[in-house]
């Protein structure tokens, strides 16, 4: 079951060593997508490209590591210089308000 139905993760508390995890929402353009989220994703500071849908003037998310705000700063200005990238706004989780299951009980109890 575990193998076909499962997934396990674990995931580091970076903020105990004084780390913090960002969102990129990236507007591309001149169908450069792709070719955006494999050069985001050879940076070192990015661990998580994907592409979105949804609002229209995002495509690519990616989930960094950062220390501090000058080099979220750096970041930004990098990606932002990357051939096809329109615009680039990031957004970084506080304060985590609750949690909920991952999958609601009438979901599970479908399947």
């Amino acid at each position: 079951m575990e193998k076909d139905f499962l997934d396990i993760s674990y995931s580091l508390n970076l903020e105990k060593f004084g780390w913090r995890r960002v969102d990129l929402l990236i507007s591309t353009r001149n169908g450069k997508t792709a070719s955006i989220a494999k050069q985001l994703l050879s940076k070192d500071e990015v661990v998580y490209v994907g592409k979105s849908i949804g609002e229209h003037t995002i495509d690519l998310r990616a989930e960094i590591i950062i220390r501090d705000n000058a080099e979220l700063l750096d970041v930004l200005e990098r990606v932002k210089a990357m051939d096809g990238v329109n615009d680039t706004i990031w957004s970084e989780i506080v304060e985590v308000v609750g949690r909920k299951r991952s999958i609601p009980s009438r979901i599970i109890d479908r399947l």
